[in-house]
Protein backbone atom coordinates (compact mmCIF):
# COMPACT_ATOMS: atom_id res chain seq x y z
CA UNK A 1 0.00 0.00 0.00
CA UNK A 2 1.37 3.59 -0.53
CA UNK A 3 0.39 6.15 1.56
CA UNK A 4 0.41 10.14 0.07
CA UNK A 5 0.80 13.19 2.25
CA UNK A 6 -0.57 15.35 -0.44
CA UNK A 7 1.15 19.23 -0.22
CA UNK A 8 -0.74 22.23 -1.86
CA UNK A 9 1.80 24.91 -1.45
CA UNK A 10 4.83 24.85 0.70
CA UNK A 11 4.55 26.13 4.45
CA UNK A 12 5.83 29.24 5.38
CA UNK A 13 5.14 31.42 2.16
CA UNK A 14 8.42 33.03 1.11
CA UNK A 15 9.58 31.70 4.14
CA UNK A 16 9.22 28.45 3.20
CA UNK A 17 13.01 27.59 2.15
CA UNK A 18 13.65 28.12 5.98
CA UNK A 19 10.86 26.36 7.51
CA UNK A 20 11.84 23.12 8.39
CA UNK A 21 9.26 20.39 6.94
CA UNK A 22 6.91 18.78 9.44
CA UNK A 23 7.03 14.84 9.32
CA UNK A 24 3.72 13.41 7.80
CA UNK A 25 2.84 12.23 11.16
CA UNK A 26 -0.30 10.75 9.62
CA UNK A 27 0.89 8.36 7.25
CA UNK A 28 3.35 7.64 9.26
CA UNK A 29 1.46 6.15 12.23
CA UNK A 30 -0.56 3.99 9.57
CA UNK A 31 1.84 2.91 8.36
CA UNK A 32 3.98 1.74 10.97
CA UNK A 33 0.31 -0.31 12.19
CA UNK A 34 0.10 -1.96 8.57
CA UNK A 35 3.64 -2.81 8.20
CA UNK A 36 3.70 -4.34 11.93
CA UNK A 37 0.92 -6.81 10.08
CA UNK A 38 3.12 -8.00 7.92
CA UNK A 39 1.72 -5.65 4.98
CA UNK A 40 3.93 -3.90 2.53
CA UNK A 41 3.86 -0.37 2.75
CA UNK A 42 5.24 2.85 1.45
CA UNK A 43 5.06 6.47 2.23
CA UNK A 44 5.72 9.83 -0.02
CA UNK A 45 5.58 12.88 1.41
CA UNK A 46 4.59 16.15 -2.05
CA UNK A 47 6.45 18.45 0.62
CA UNK A 48 9.78 17.26 -0.49
CA UNK A 49 8.80 15.36 -3.70
CA UNK A 50 6.09 16.40 -6.19
CA UNK A 51 3.71 13.71 -7.75
CA UNK A 52 3.55 12.88 -11.32
CA UNK A 53 2.53 9.71 -13.26
CA UNK A 54 6.20 8.47 -13.97
CA UNK A 55 6.93 9.04 -9.95
CA UNK A 56 4.19 7.18 -9.51
CA UNK A 57 5.07 4.33 -11.68
CA UNK A 58 8.28 3.94 -9.61
CA UNK A 59 6.66 4.39 -6.51
CA UNK A 60 4.31 1.56 -6.98
CA UNK A 61 6.65 -0.76 -8.35
CA UNK A 62 6.79 -4.31 -6.93
CA UNK A 63 3.71 -3.57 -4.61
CA UNK A 64 0.49 -5.89 -5.40
CA UNK A 65 -2.43 -5.32 -7.72
CA UNK A 66 -4.55 -3.74 -7.74
CA UNK A 67 -2.81 -0.87 -5.98
CA UNK A 68 -4.55 0.65 -2.53
CA UNK A 69 -3.70 4.27 -2.11
CA UNK A 70 -4.34 6.32 1.04
CA UNK A 71 -4.77 9.84 0.84
CA UNK A 72 -3.69 11.59 3.72
CA UNK A 73 -6.40 14.88 3.72
CA UNK A 74 -5.93 18.60 5.77
CA UNK A 75 -9.08 20.95 4.91
CA UNK A 76 -6.12 23.01 2.68
CA UNK A 77 -4.63 20.36 1.22
CA UNK A 78 -7.83 18.69 -0.44
CA UNK A 79 -7.84 20.15 -3.72
CA UNK A 80 -4.26 18.65 -4.49
CA UNK A 81 -5.39 15.39 -2.99
CA UNK A 82 -8.38 14.81 -5.27
CA UNK A 83 -5.76 16.25 -8.10
CA UNK A 84 -4.11 13.01 -6.95
CA UNK A 85 -6.89 10.70 -6.94
CA UNK A 86 -8.01 12.33 -10.49
CA UNK A 87 -4.26 11.20 -11.65
CA UNK A 88 -4.16 7.60 -10.00
CA UNK A 89 -6.80 7.10 -11.50
CA UNK A 90 -6.36 7.92 -14.77
CA UNK A 91 -3.11 6.05 -14.68
CA UNK A 92 -4.03 2.70 -12.73
CA UNK A 93 -8.02 2.38 -13.76
CA UNK A 94 -8.31 -0.29 -11.30
CA UNK A 95 -6.72 0.78 -8.18
CA UNK A 96 -8.37 1.62 -5.10
CA UNK A 97 -7.81 4.97 -3.30
CA UNK A 98 -8.88 5.33 0.86
CA UNK A 99 -8.94 8.95 1.98
CA UNK A 100 -8.79 10.00 5.59
CA UNK A 101 -7.55 12.56 8.26
CA UNK A 102 -9.74 15.60 9.45
CA UNK A 103 -11.10 16.83 6.23
CA UNK A 104 -12.62 13.55 5.18
CA UNK A 105 -14.37 13.09 8.72
CA UNK A 106 -15.71 16.15 8.93
CA UNK A 107 -17.03 15.86 5.46
CA UNK A 108 -17.18 12.27 3.89
CA UNK A 109 -19.12 12.92 1.28
CA UNK A 110 -17.13 15.29 -0.81
CA UNK A 111 -13.96 12.74 -1.52
CA UNK A 112 -16.71 10.43 -2.25
CA UNK A 113 -18.65 12.87 -5.37
CA UNK A 114 -15.29 13.20 -6.95
CA UNK A 115 -15.65 9.92 -8.54
CA UNK A 116 -12.08 9.15 -8.06
CA UNK A 117 -12.42 7.96 -4.34
CA UNK A 118 -13.62 5.12 -3.37
CA UNK A 119 -13.89 4.52 0.43
CA UNK A 120 -13.30 6.88 3.39
CA UNK A 121 -11.85 6.20 6.69
CA UNK A 122 -13.33 8.47 9.23
CA UNK A 123 -11.73 9.12 12.72
CA UNK A 124 -8.62 7.68 14.30
CA UNK A 125 -7.13 5.13 11.22
CA UNK A 126 -5.35 2.90 11.95
CA UNK A 127 -7.34 -0.02 12.78
CA UNK A 128 -9.75 0.54 10.67
CA UNK A 129 -7.43 0.91 7.81
CA UNK A 130 -5.78 -2.43 8.78
CA UNK A 131 -9.28 -4.11 8.61
CA UNK A 132 -10.69 -2.30 5.03
CA UNK A 133 -7.12 -3.48 3.69
CA UNK A 134 -7.17 -7.01 4.85
CA UNK A 135 -11.01 -7.25 3.33
CA UNK A 136 -10.03 -5.73 0.05
CA UNK A 137 -7.00 -8.63 -0.46
CA UNK A 138 -8.89 -10.69 1.07
CA UNK A 139 -12.23 -11.05 -0.94
CA UNK A 140 -14.59 -10.01 1.96
CA UNK A 141 -17.17 -7.40 1.57
CA UNK A 142 -15.23 -3.54 2.89
CA UNK A 143 -18.31 -2.08 3.44
CA UNK A 144 -18.99 -3.99 6.69
CA UNK A 145 -16.48 -2.43 8.39
CA UNK A 146 -17.24 0.31 10.78
CA UNK A 147 -15.48 4.01 10.38
CA UNK A 148 -15.98 3.42 6.33
CA UNK A 149 -18.08 5.53 4.03
CA UNK A 150 -18.18 4.64 0.52
CA UNK A 151 -20.60 4.91 -2.32
CA UNK A 152 -23.36 2.22 -3.42
CA UNK A 153 -25.50 2.49 -6.25
CA UNK A 154 -25.29 6.16 -6.27
CA UNK A 155 -25.77 5.89 -2.71
CA UNK A 156 -23.23 7.50 -0.17
CA UNK A 157 -23.05 5.23 2.59
CA UNK A 158 -21.79 5.98 6.28
CA UNK A 159 -21.19 3.07 8.35
CA UNK A 160 -21.51 3.56 12.23
CA UNK A 161 -18.12 5.15 13.72
CA UNK A 162 -15.34 2.88 14.81
CA UNK A 163 -14.40 2.83 18.34
CA UNK A 164 -10.88 4.37 18.91
CA UNK A 165 -7.51 2.29 19.63
CA UNK A 166 -8.04 1.28 23.63
CA UNK A 167 -4.31 1.34 24.11
CA UNK A 168 -1.91 3.24 22.65
CA UNK A 169 0.97 1.33 23.12
CA UNK A 170 -0.65 -0.86 20.84
CA UNK A 171 -0.02 1.42 18.21
CA UNK A 172 3.77 0.16 16.94
CA UNK A 173 6.47 3.04 17.38
CA UNK A 174 6.99 6.03 14.68
CA UNK A 175 8.78 4.98 12.09
CA UNK A 176 11.75 7.86 12.17
CA UNK A 177 13.61 4.94 9.68
CA UNK A 178 11.02 6.57 7.50
CA UNK A 179 11.66 10.20 7.07
CA UNK A 180 15.40 10.08 8.43
CA UNK A 181 16.06 13.20 5.82
CA UNK A 182 17.84 16.66 6.49
CA UNK A 183 14.75 18.74 5.44
CA UNK A 184 12.63 17.14 8.03
CA UNK A 185 12.39 18.48 11.60
CA UNK A 186 12.45 15.18 13.22
CA UNK A 187 12.37 15.84 17.16
CA UNK A 188 9.21 15.01 18.22
CA UNK A 189 6.89 12.36 19.52
CA UNK A 190 3.18 12.19 20.36
CA UNK A 191 2.69 10.65 23.77
CA UNK A 192 -0.89 11.20 23.87
CA UNK A 193 -4.10 11.59 22.18
CA UNK A 194 -6.99 13.52 23.18
CA UNK A 195 -8.20 16.43 24.78
CA UNK A 196 -11.16 16.49 26.97
CA UNK A 197 -12.35 20.59 26.66
CA UNK A 198 -14.54 21.79 24.62
CA UNK A 199 -12.86 25.20 22.25
CA UNK A 200 -15.03 25.23 19.55
CA UNK A 201 -12.75 26.27 16.62
CA UNK A 202 -10.37 22.66 17.38
CA UNK A 203 -10.84 20.12 14.85
CA UNK A 204 -9.26 17.62 16.48
CA UNK A 205 -12.13 16.94 18.61
CA UNK A 206 -13.77 15.00 15.47
CA UNK A 207 -11.29 12.46 16.13
CA UNK A 208 -11.26 11.90 19.54
CA UNK A 209 -14.82 13.58 21.12
CA UNK A 210 -13.60 14.39 24.94
CA UNK A 211 -11.48 11.16 25.47
CA UNK A 212 -7.93 11.25 26.40
CA UNK A 213 -5.41 8.07 26.10
CA UNK A 214 -1.73 7.83 26.95
CA UNK A 215 1.21 5.99 26.15
CA UNK A 216 3.03 4.27 29.16
CA UNK A 217 5.91 6.03 30.53
CA UNK A 218 8.25 2.75 29.56
CA UNK A 219 6.74 3.14 26.06
CA UNK A 220 7.15 7.13 25.64
CA UNK A 221 11.15 6.46 26.91
CA UNK A 222 11.91 3.61 24.39
CA UNK A 223 10.89 6.05 21.55
CA UNK A 224 12.75 8.97 23.36
CA UNK A 225 15.78 6.84 23.45
CA UNK A 226 15.71 6.40 19.80
CA UNK A 227 15.32 9.79 19.20
CA UNK A 228 18.27 11.15 21.18
CA UNK A 229 21.03 8.20 21.22
CA UNK A 230 20.47 6.95 17.25
CA UNK A 231 19.31 10.13 15.86
CA UNK A 232 21.04 12.21 18.15
CA UNK A 233 18.10 14.60 19.00
CA UNK A 234 19.18 17.28 21.65
CA UNK A 235 15.65 19.17 21.72
CA UNK A 236 12.31 17.35 21.43
CA UNK A 237 9.05 18.59 21.19
CA UNK A 238 6.02 16.45 22.50
CA UNK A 239 3.12 16.89 19.77
CA UNK A 240 0.19 15.69 22.31
CA UNK A 241 -2.73 17.92 22.23
CA UNK A 242 -2.76 18.83 25.98
CA UNK A 243 0.77 16.80 27.18
CA UNK A 244 -0.39 17.87 30.91
CA UNK A 245 -3.61 16.63 31.37
CA UNK A 246 -3.35 13.82 33.47
CA UNK A 247 -0.77 14.72 36.25
CA UNK A 248 -0.48 11.49 37.56
CA UNK A 249 0.80 10.37 33.93
CA UNK A 250 3.46 13.46 34.17
CA UNK A 251 4.63 12.81 37.12
CA UNK A 252 5.51 8.85 35.58
CA UNK A 253 6.73 10.32 32.45
CA UNK A 254 9.14 12.29 34.31
CA UNK A 255 10.38 9.72 36.57
CA UNK A 256 11.10 7.26 33.88
CA UNK A 257 13.33 10.14 31.69
CA UNK A 258 15.30 10.69 34.61
CA UNK A 259 15.66 6.72 35.19
CA UNK A 260 17.10 6.31 31.67
CA UNK A 261 19.42 9.49 32.02
CA UNK A 262 17.95 11.06 29.29
CA UNK A 263 17.23 14.46 30.83
CA UNK A 264 20.92 14.92 31.02
CA UNK A 265 21.17 14.25 27.08
CA UNK A 266 18.13 16.11 25.68
CA UNK A 267 15.40 19.18 26.63
CA UNK A 268 11.69 18.98 26.09
CA UNK A 269 8.86 20.86 25.03
CA UNK A 270 5.00 20.58 25.68
CA UNK A 271 1.82 22.00 24.29
CA UNK A 272 -0.74 22.38 27.39
CA UNK A 273 -3.04 24.30 28.62
CA UNK A 274 -2.83 27.13 31.22
CA UNK A 275 -5.04 25.60 33.55
CA UNK A 276 -3.57 21.91 33.33
CA UNK A 277 -0.44 23.46 34.18
CA UNK A 278 0.00 23.95 38.18
CA UNK A 279 2.39 24.67 40.78
CA UNK A 280 3.03 21.25 42.19
CA UNK A 281 3.89 19.72 38.34
CA UNK A 282 6.53 23.27 37.30
CA UNK A 283 9.49 21.60 39.15
CA UNK A 284 8.82 18.08 38.08
CA UNK A 285 8.71 18.42 34.89
CA UNK A 286 11.89 21.06 35.06
CA UNK A 287 14.23 18.39 37.05
CA UNK A 288 13.06 16.41 33.82
CA UNK A 289 14.59 18.27 31.47
CA UNK A 290 11.32 20.60 30.32
CA UNK A 291 12.50 23.84 29.30
CA UNK A 292 9.68 24.56 27.23
CA UNK A 293 6.15 25.28 27.24
CA UNK A 294 3.49 26.31 24.46
CA UNK A 295 0.09 27.90 25.29
CA UNK A 296 -2.97 28.75 22.67
CA UNK A 297 -3.93 31.52 24.58
CA UNK A 298 -5.42 32.63 21.20
CA UNK A 299 -6.95 36.27 22.70
CA UNK A 300 -6.17 38.29 25.59
CA UNK A 301 -9.74 39.60 26.27
CA UNK A 302 -12.06 36.86 28.19
CA UNK A 303 -15.09 37.96 26.17
CA UNK A 304 -13.47 36.56 23.31
CA UNK A 305 -12.08 33.32 25.30
CA UNK A 306 -15.44 32.60 26.66
CA UNK A 307 -17.37 32.74 23.33
CA UNK A 308 -14.92 30.01 21.50
CA UNK A 309 -15.36 27.87 24.94
CA UNK A 310 -11.46 28.18 26.47
CA UNK A 311 -12.85 27.67 29.40
CA UNK A 312 -9.50 29.33 30.54
CA UNK A 313 -9.02 33.45 31.55
CA UNK A 314 -6.72 35.68 30.42
CA UNK A 315 -5.07 35.64 33.84
CA UNK A 316 -4.39 32.17 34.43
CA UNK A 317 -2.21 31.66 31.21
CA UNK A 318 -0.23 34.89 32.68
CA UNK A 319 0.13 32.84 35.72
CA UNK A 320 1.19 30.20 34.24
CA UNK A 321 3.72 31.69 31.69
CA UNK A 322 4.79 34.04 35.08
CA UNK A 323 5.16 29.71 36.70
CA UNK A 324 6.88 28.76 33.99
CA UNK A 325 9.48 31.48 33.77
CA UNK A 326 10.61 30.85 37.74
CA UNK A 327 11.11 27.51 36.68
CA UNK A 328 13.56 28.28 33.68
CA UNK A 329 10.84 27.88 30.88
CA UNK A 330 10.84 29.68 28.14
CA UNK A 331 7.21 30.06 27.23
CA UNK A 332 5.10 30.87 23.62
CA UNK A 333 2.04 31.75 23.09
CA UNK A 334 -0.16 31.22 20.61
CA UNK A 335 -2.67 33.65 19.32
CA UNK A 336 -5.83 33.68 16.84
CA UNK A 337 -6.75 36.83 15.42
CA UNK A 338 -10.15 37.27 13.56
CA UNK A 339 -12.69 35.55 16.25
CA UNK A 340 -16.37 36.54 15.83
CA UNK A 341 -17.04 40.17 16.79
CA UNK A 342 -13.53 40.59 18.08
CA UNK A 343 -12.46 44.14 17.20
CA UNK A 344 -9.54 46.37 15.95
CA UNK A 345 -9.32 47.33 19.71
CA UNK A 346 -9.33 44.11 21.10
CA UNK A 347 -6.34 42.79 18.79
CA UNK A 348 -4.38 45.50 20.16
CA UNK A 349 -5.41 44.71 23.89
CA UNK A 350 -3.87 41.35 22.96
CA UNK A 351 -0.81 42.11 21.35
CA UNK A 352 -0.35 44.44 24.82
CA UNK A 353 -1.00 41.60 26.67
CA UNK A 354 1.48 39.13 25.40
CA UNK A 355 4.16 41.59 24.96
CA UNK A 356 3.91 42.42 28.83
CA UNK A 357 4.28 38.74 29.16
CA UNK A 358 7.87 38.48 28.07
CA UNK A 359 7.47 35.28 26.52
CA UNK A 360 10.09 34.24 24.07
CA UNK A 361 7.95 33.62 21.30
CA UNK A 362 4.28 34.36 20.31
CA UNK A 363 2.68 33.85 16.63
CA UNK A 364 -0.89 35.74 16.19
CA UNK A 365 -2.20 33.86 13.34
CA UNK A 366 -5.95 34.22 11.06
CA UNK A 367 -9.19 32.37 12.71
CA UNK A 368 -9.68 29.00 10.63
CA UNK A 369 -13.23 27.76 10.99
CA UNK A 370 -12.70 23.95 9.90
CA UNK A 371 -15.57 21.88 8.88
CA UNK A 372 -17.00 20.10 11.13
CA UNK A 373 -16.42 21.96 14.42
CA UNK A 374 -19.30 24.44 16.18
CA UNK A 375 -17.57 27.79 14.60
CA UNK A 376 -18.18 26.77 11.01
CA UNK A 377 -21.62 25.53 12.36
CA UNK A 378 -22.06 29.33 13.40
CA UNK A 379 -20.44 30.64 10.27
CA UNK A 380 -20.81 28.90 7.36
CA UNK A 381 -24.55 30.78 6.58
CA UNK A 382 -22.93 34.15 7.02
CA UNK A 383 -21.44 36.31 4.14
CA UNK A 384 -18.38 36.80 5.88
CA UNK A 385 -17.01 33.19 5.23
CA UNK A 386 -15.16 32.72 2.01
CA UNK A 387 -14.13 29.17 0.77
CA UNK A 388 -12.10 28.65 -1.81
CA UNK A 389 -12.30 26.33 -4.55
CA UNK A 390 -10.81 22.95 -2.87
CA UNK A 391 -10.91 24.97 0.62
CA UNK A 392 -7.30 26.17 -0.88
CA UNK A 393 -7.40 29.99 1.14
CA UNK A 394 -8.05 27.64 4.54
CA UNK A 395 -4.52 28.61 6.15
CA UNK A 396 -3.49 29.63 9.01
CA UNK A 397 -0.45 31.61 8.25
CA UNK A 398 -1.89 33.34 4.97
CA UNK A 399 -1.19 37.09 6.51
CA UNK A 400 2.27 36.88 7.88
CA UNK A 401 3.60 34.32 5.16
CA UNK A 402 2.42 35.64 1.80
CA UNK A 403 3.15 39.44 0.32
CA UNK A 404 0.67 42.35 1.81
CA UNK A 405 -0.30 42.44 -1.75
CA UNK A 406 -1.52 38.86 -2.00
CA UNK A 407 -4.75 38.16 -3.19
CA UNK A 408 -5.93 34.95 -1.59
CA UNK A 409 -9.18 35.64 0.55
CA UNK A 410 -8.94 35.39 4.33
CA UNK A 411 -11.62 32.48 5.42
CA UNK A 412 -13.53 34.69 7.63
CA UNK A 413 -13.39 38.22 8.52
CA UNK A 414 -15.91 38.82 11.61
CA UNK A 415 -18.01 42.22 11.08
CA UNK A 416 -16.13 44.33 13.27
CA UNK A 417 -13.77 44.80 11.16
CA UNK A 418 -12.36 44.64 7.15
CA UNK A 419 -10.67 42.73 5.58
CA UNK A 420 -7.46 44.94 4.86
CA UNK A 421 -7.61 45.83 8.56
CA UNK A 422 -7.28 41.95 9.78
CA UNK A 423 -4.99 41.23 7.46
CA UNK A 424 -2.92 44.50 8.20
CA UNK A 425 -3.02 43.84 11.87
CA UNK A 426 -1.98 40.58 11.67
CA UNK A 427 1.39 41.42 10.06
CA UNK A 428 1.87 44.10 11.95
CA UNK A 429 1.93 42.62 15.06
CA UNK A 430 3.82 39.27 13.80
CA UNK A 431 5.76 41.98 12.17
CA UNK A 432 6.36 44.05 15.67
CA UNK A 433 7.23 40.57 17.47
CA UNK A 434 9.66 39.30 14.85
CA UNK A 435 10.98 42.19 13.39
CA UNK A 436 13.59 42.90 16.49
CA UNK A 437 17.71 43.51 16.57
CA UNK A 438 17.66 40.82 18.94
CA UNK A 439 15.43 38.19 16.83
CA UNK A 440 17.19 39.42 13.26
CA UNK A 441 20.23 39.35 15.00
CA UNK A 442 20.14 35.87 16.16
CA UNK A 443 18.64 34.78 12.60
CA UNK A 444 21.14 36.42 10.15
CA UNK A 445 23.77 34.10 12.89
CA UNK A 446 21.98 30.76 11.91
CA UNK A 447 19.98 30.32 15.22
CA UNK A 448 16.87 29.12 15.13
CA UNK A 449 14.31 32.13 15.24
CA UNK A 450 10.96 32.59 17.13
CA UNK A 451 9.04 29.14 16.89
CA UNK A 452 9.73 28.42 13.48
CA UNK A 453 12.71 29.35 10.96
CA UNK A 454 16.45 29.29 10.87
CA UNK A 455 18.68 30.40 8.25
CA UNK A 456 21.41 27.60 6.88
CA UNK A 457 25.34 27.46 8.74
CA UNK A 458 27.36 30.11 6.71
CA UNK A 459 24.71 31.37 4.54
CA UNK A 460 26.06 34.42 3.32
CA UNK A 461 29.21 32.48 1.54
CA UNK A 462 26.22 31.20 -0.80
CA UNK A 463 25.05 33.70 -3.87
CA UNK A 464 21.97 31.93 -4.04
CA UNK A 465 21.07 31.65 -0.22
CA UNK A 466 22.18 35.48 -0.84
CA UNK A 467 19.69 35.85 -3.21
CA UNK A 468 16.71 34.04 -1.01
CA UNK A 469 17.64 36.36 1.79
CA UNK A 470 17.05 39.04 0.23
CA UNK A 471 14.12 38.29 -1.49
CA UNK A 472 12.68 37.34 2.26
CA UNK A 473 14.30 40.99 3.51
CA UNK A 474 12.27 43.00 0.50
CA UNK A 475 9.08 41.06 1.39
CA UNK A 476 9.34 42.05 5.27
CA UNK A 477 10.39 45.85 4.48
CA UNK A 478 7.39 46.23 2.03
CA UNK A 479 4.56 44.23 4.17
CA UNK A 480 6.40 46.55 7.14
CA UNK A 481 5.64 49.37 5.42
CA UNK A 482 2.25 49.45 4.75
CA UNK A 483 1.06 47.65 7.69
CA UNK A 484 2.41 50.55 9.61
CA UNK A 485 0.98 53.79 7.58
CA UNK A 486 -2.26 55.13 8.73
CA UNK A 487 -5.05 52.74 7.85
CA UNK A 488 -6.94 55.79 6.56
CA UNK A 489 -4.33 55.55 4.12
CA UNK A 490 -3.82 52.34 2.99
CA UNK A 491 -7.03 50.61 3.15
CA UNK A 492 -8.66 52.57 0.27
CA UNK A 493 -5.70 51.48 -1.66
CA UNK A 494 -5.57 48.44 -1.05
CA UNK A 495 -9.49 47.97 -1.94
CA UNK A 496 -8.35 49.61 -5.05
CA UNK A 497 -5.86 47.04 -5.86
CA UNK A 498 -7.85 44.21 -4.82
CA UNK A 499 -11.74 45.15 -5.00
CA UNK A 500 -13.42 41.56 -3.98
CA UNK A 501 -11.53 43.24 -0.54
CA UNK A 502 -14.57 45.78 0.16
CA UNK A 503 -17.42 42.30 -0.02
CA UNK A 504 -16.23 41.93 3.32
CA UNK A 505 -16.23 46.06 4.84
CA UNK A 506 -16.71 46.84 8.60
CA UNK A 507 -20.22 47.75 9.63
CA UNK A 508 -20.03 50.32 12.04
CA UNK A 509 -21.96 49.92 15.01
CA UNK A 510 -22.43 46.36 14.56
CA UNK A 511 -24.22 44.70 17.72
CA UNK A 512 -21.17 41.94 19.05
CA UNK A 513 -24.39 40.31 21.37
CA UNK A 514 -26.00 39.38 17.70
CA UNK A 515 -23.83 36.65 17.53
CA UNK A 516 -24.76 33.30 19.31
CA UNK A 517 -21.65 30.77 19.49
CA UNK A 518 -22.66 26.92 19.27
CA UNK A 519 -20.82 24.36 21.76
CA UNK A 520 -20.24 20.87 20.81
CA UNK A 521 -22.54 18.58 19.87
CA UNK A 522 -22.54 16.47 23.87
CA UNK A 523 -24.10 13.45 22.94
CA UNK A 524 -21.74 12.92 19.91
CA UNK A 525 -19.14 13.13 22.43
CA UNK A 526 -20.42 10.81 24.51
CA UNK A 527 -20.40 8.49 22.07
CA UNK A 528 -17.14 8.36 21.77
CA UNK A 529 -16.07 7.76 25.11
CA UNK A 530 -19.24 4.71 25.45
CA UNK A 531 -17.53 3.23 22.49
CA UNK A 532 -14.07 3.79 23.73
CA UNK A 533 -14.87 1.76 26.84
CA UNK A 534 -16.52 -0.49 25.39
CA UNK A 535 -13.47 -1.41 23.07
CA UNK A 536 -11.34 -1.44 26.09
CA UNK A 537 -13.69 -4.14 27.48
CA UNK A 538 -13.67 -6.37 24.50
CA UNK A 539 -9.65 -6.01 24.60
CA UNK A 540 -9.52 -6.86 27.97
CA UNK A 541 -11.54 -9.93 27.48
CA UNK A 542 -10.72 -11.34 23.64
CA UNK A 543 -7.41 -9.26 22.86
CA UNK A 544 -8.24 -7.74 20.01
CA UNK A 545 -11.39 -5.20 19.07
CA UNK A 546 -13.51 -5.89 16.32
CA UNK A 547 -14.85 -3.41 13.84
CA UNK A 548 -17.35 -5.45 12.08
CA UNK A 549 -21.09 -4.21 11.69
CA UNK A 550 -23.26 -6.65 13.95
CA UNK A 551 -25.60 -8.93 11.45
CA UNK A 552 -28.85 -8.30 12.15
CA UNK A 553 -32.00 -11.21 11.33
CA UNK A 554 -32.20 -10.72 7.63
CA UNK A 555 -28.43 -11.21 7.47
CA UNK A 556 -27.43 -8.10 6.41
CA UNK A 557 -25.33 -5.63 8.32
CA UNK A 558 -26.83 -1.95 10.05
CA UNK A 559 -25.65 0.46 8.19
CA UNK A 560 -26.55 4.66 7.94
CA UNK A 561 -27.59 5.78 4.93
CA UNK A 562 -28.26 8.96 3.04
CA UNK A 563 -28.40 10.36 -0.40
CA UNK A 564 -25.52 12.23 -1.53
CA UNK A 565 -25.95 15.71 -2.83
Amino acid sequence: MLFINPAQEKFGGFLSRYVPVGIPVAIGCLSAYLTKQGIKCRVVDEELIELTPSVLRELVDGLERPYVFGLSCLTAHVVRAYQLAAMIKAEFPDSIIVAGGLHPTACPDEPLQTGNIDYVVRGEGEEVMLQLHGALRGGADPTKLKGVSFKRAGRIVHNPEAPLIPDLDDIPMFPYELFDNPKYDMAFITSSRGCPYKCTYCSQRMLTGTTYRYKSAGRIVQELDVLVNRYGQKQIVFYDDNFCFKAKRVSEVCSAIIDAGLHKKCTFSVQTRADNFPPDMVPILAAAGFTHAGFGMETGVNRLAQLIGKGETVEQHLEAVDLGKRHGFDVSLFMIFGLPTETAEERATSFRVVQGAKVQASKYNNLIPYPGTPIFTDLQKSDRIHIEPGWSNFNSTLSVTRSIFDRTPLPYVPETTSEFELKRDIIKYNMKTYVTPRAVTAILLGKKGPGWYQLPERWFLTPRELYHVARIGVNVVVNMAVAFLPLRITEPIMNWLNPAMRARPRIEGYDASAFSASQWDKDSAKQKTVVLKAAQEERKATGRVNIALPVVRDGTSKTEERVGV
